[in-house]
């Protein structure tokens, strides 16, 4: 089966535009987005049962670092800054450019054009109290700029000094890879030694990932990486330090899940067996504002950077960013923002019959009455394919009507989201002016006051190199707290610190706590109701029945949210719809009735 970003031939960057794949396959993808298959039956990275990091280390030693030859895969220790270790002995600012490398990524099929070759990136840092900053965050390969089919998210990592490293200090960096298609992301981390001036290979591995399973895209990958290092004081150094330090303070408190999991039920969920021996990237329970954290387990040991870990969360990303961005609107302007129509403010929809009279809330609730579902090659062909919000626009106006008129029967279709973005973007205009991008606003009067600057999503490619409109519809790669803390200003009805940041009835509505029932999905694989981009189910525990609304995202990725205020996450790719006994357990712990 093909990929959800591109298709198989040889090693070279093909015209995204062109791409072509057989009718029956295209139809497969879009079934596996859907969540219509199953997980296949491929076979599982070789079990892992290497040694941790003791002192003195025996694998990425500094001489192994600064001389030649590959690196084995290593348990996860090996990357992290060890309990014995001391300060680095030098600082770290400036520069690393690495060059476009072929990654050691074993798989049982031919590679998909750019899938083994780590991209040409030079990143940013300063040393700041034994951690690593990098100065940003996140670097999109835009189309033709790369052979490489990944970009990369860097987070902070840690420098510091082992006594039989010599004359070098060590530091490791969490960074991980996504595709500009459909945003599936690879857990990884890297490791160098450095002095003042100069630095060793880098090492990277990555053990963890959320993306497709189908045709095999799960599996270990390792590079050394050849890098440059310029010392230098960027102008930007001070201002990275001080939006780590401003970022910490704003973040959630954590504690290990055991500290509120005494029967171990908690810890049994998240941690089960699957298709893998690490089948959960993030489980986690949000109480009373603090993240009870389920030990981040990858194929090769706990990631050592938990809090930088990347995720991606697929249709999460259309409650945690489209539902975020029409609720702060309503606050913004006015709740009559939901009743807009769409065809005031999309030109390219403004004479389609079907398109007429849907509304910004018909959109979030998908029930449109237009055609865009995830069947058949719709989604592929519209919306995942095209590169510029023109070209996707342009697609979805070439769909058909559909026979439901708007507000009448729900039909799923990740399309209607990138619809809403186009519709804000032209509401937004024509409140605030010309080029006003919308989700700046969000990022400005939401993500930046809770701490969440750098929340990353997936945007149209566009040629002039502009940031492009954001999907909606997939493509959220969150961290745990930006995820938790997102889900908190939902639960709290849109209050941060005091200010109300969303519409506090539409957080009602969406979380089940309104006279509003929402629509019928007809789906109770994935929920019987449907509210502003959250999914509801009620379930049976301990003699309550327990009204749960979620975040629902292929793969198996939620964020649930319990009428007690509880929240809970998990974030994984092998498709597992079973959730009761997670409620089972969380109600044992804080009772919703």
């Amino acid at each position: 089966m093909r990929p959800l970003f591109g298709l198989k031939g040889k090693l070279r960057r093909p015209d995204p535009l062109r791409m072509r794949a057989e009718p029956v396959l295209k139809l497969l993808l879009i079934l596996a987005f859907a969540g219509m298959l199953p997980a296949s039956c491929q076979k599982e990275p070789a079990p892992w049962n290497g040694d941790t990091l003791q002192q003195p280390r025996n694998q990425l030693t500094a001489e192994q670092l600064a001389g030649e030859g590959a690196f084995p895969l290593v348990d996860m220790s090996y990357f992290a800054r060890p309990d014995w270790a001391k300060p680095a002995i030098h600082s770290f600012s400036g520069s690393i450019s690495i060059g476009e490398t072929e990654l050691t990524f074993p798989l049982e099929r031919a590679y998909y054009p750019g899938e083994n070759l780590f991209p040409a990136v030079t990143l940013e840092f300063v040393s700041h109290e034994d951690e690593l900053i990098p100065l940003r965050s996140q670097f999109l390969v835009q189309d033709g700029e790369s052979g490489s089919l990944w970009n990369v998210l860097v987070g902070t990592g840690a420098t510091w000094y082992e006594e039989e490293d010599g004359a070098w200090s060590r530091a490791s960096v969490p960074l991980s890879l996504t595709d500009n298609y459909i945003g599936q992301v690879r857990n990884c981390v890297a490791t160098f030694v450095f002095t003042d001036d100069s630095i060793s290979r880098i090492c990277l591995q990555c053990s963890q990932e959320t993306a497709d399973w189908n045709d095999e895209q799960v599996g270990d990958i390792r590079a050394v990486l050849p890098a440059t290092y310029r010392p230098g004081t960027s102008a930007a150094s001070q201002a990275a330090i001080e939006k780590r330090l401003r970022t910490k303070a704003s973040r959630l408190p954590v504690s290990p899940l055991s500290d509120i999991d005494a029967n171990h039920a908690l810890s049994d969920y998240f941690g089960k067996p699957g298709l893998t021996r690490a089948p959960t990237s993030l489980g986690a329970v949000v109480l009373d504002g603090v993240v009870y954290l389920h030990p981040p387990r990858t194929r090769h040991g706990d990631y050592p950077y938990p809090g930088e870990m990347r995720h991606a969360v697929y249709s999460v990303t259309k409650s945690m960013t489209g539902a975020l961005a029409l609720f702060h609107f309503a606050q913004r302007y006015g709740e009559s923002v939901f009743e807009e129509r769409i065809t005031d403010h999309v030109p390219a929809l403004a004479a389609h019959p079907g398109w007429q009279g849907v509304t910004f809330s018909n959109t979030l609730n998908m029930v449109t009455g237009t055609q865009g579902g995830e069947g058949g090659n719709q989604l592929y062909e519209v919306l995942i394919k095209a590169r510029s919000a023109e070209e996707a626009i342009g697609n979805i106006a070439g769909l058909g009507d559909a026979s439901a008129r708007p507000g009448e029967a729900f039909h799923y279709a990740s399309t209607n989201l990138f619809v809403l973005s186009c519709a804000l973007q032209g509401y937004v205009e024509k409140r605030e002016g010309p080029g006003v991008s919308y989700w700046d606003l969000i990022r400005d009067d939401v993500l930046i006051p809770m701490g969440l600057e750098d929340f990353s999503l997936r945007r149209t490619v566009e040629a002039d190199g502009s940031a492009g409109l954001p999907i909606l519809g997939y493509g959220a790669w969150p961290t745990l707290d930006e995820a938790a803390q997102i889900a908190l200003l939902f639960s709290r009805e849109g209050i941060y610190q005091g200010r109300q940041l969303l519409h506090p009835e539409k957080c009602r509505e969406a979380l089940g706590r309104s006279a509003w029932s929402g629509y019928a999905t007809g789906n109770e694989d994935r929920g019987s109701r449907y509210r502003h981009s959250f999914w509801s189910e009620d379930v049976r525990a301990h003699g309550c029945n327990v009204d749960v609304t979620y975040m629902l995202g292929y793969g198996g990725n939620y964020v649930w949210f319990f009428p007690s205020g509880a929240v809970a996450l998990r974030f994984m790719d092998e498709y597992d719809l079973a959730f009761r006994d997670l409620v089972k357990a969380v109600e044992a712990i804080k009772p919703s009735c």
